[in-house]
């Protein structure tokens, strides 16, 4: 067997995997996140609207609506090339980062609401301090977790905000 049929079954298998994934995680249609999938491992080049219908062997009709549903989203964009009437989708460019905020985001309210757990547990055993009956560890440790989880996706967002930049033509 070629390389490139090893790569290609190599694909439908991870588009197929990550689907399932998405379905539960992200609560897309099967459909949906098939597309999405394919989309992530084409990469760059995107893919058009004929290919994703081929490659996932679906209608065109439930292929448009949910490629329409995954660009309503925010999911996924398109781009044209000169000369060609085409459309090539793509994952939206800074999808990622916008994952990496809200993920941020919701950090920062589970930081502030274990914050308050933490305070009234501590209130709640310095009323007998002889025999504390919250237990106080959990939350402290879920705020350093927390804390430390933060910092790292500061830096993976950080180094894609480098790395994008390199590849900035300077105009």
């Amino acid at each position: 067997m070629s390389n490139t049929k090893t790569l290609e079954k190599k694909k439908a298998a991870l588009i197929e995997k990550l689907g399932v994934h998405m379905e539960s995680q992200d609560q897309l249609a099967p459909l949906a996140a098939r597309i999405y999938a394919s989309l992530i491992l084409t990469g760059k080049t995107g893919q058009t609207f004929d290919e994703l219908v081929t490659q996932l062997k679906a209608s065109k009709s439930t292929v448009c609506t949910h490629l329409n549903s995954l660009q309503t989203q925010g999911r996924v964009s398109y781009f044209t090339k000169t000369g060609d009437r085409k459309r090539y989708f793509i994952v939206t460019p800074n999808r990622l980062l916008n994952v990496i905020d809200e993920m941020t985001n919701n950090w920062i309210r589970q930081k502030e609401m274990h914050l308050e757990i933490l305070e009234y547990k501590s209130a709640v055993n310095e009323e007998d301090p002889r025999e504390p009956s919250m237990e106080l560890d959990f939350p402290k440790d879920y705020l350093v977790f927390l804390k430390e989880a933060g910092e790292a996706i500061r830096k993976l967002k950080l180094n894609i905000i480098q790395k994008q930049n390199k590849n900035e033509i300077p105009q």
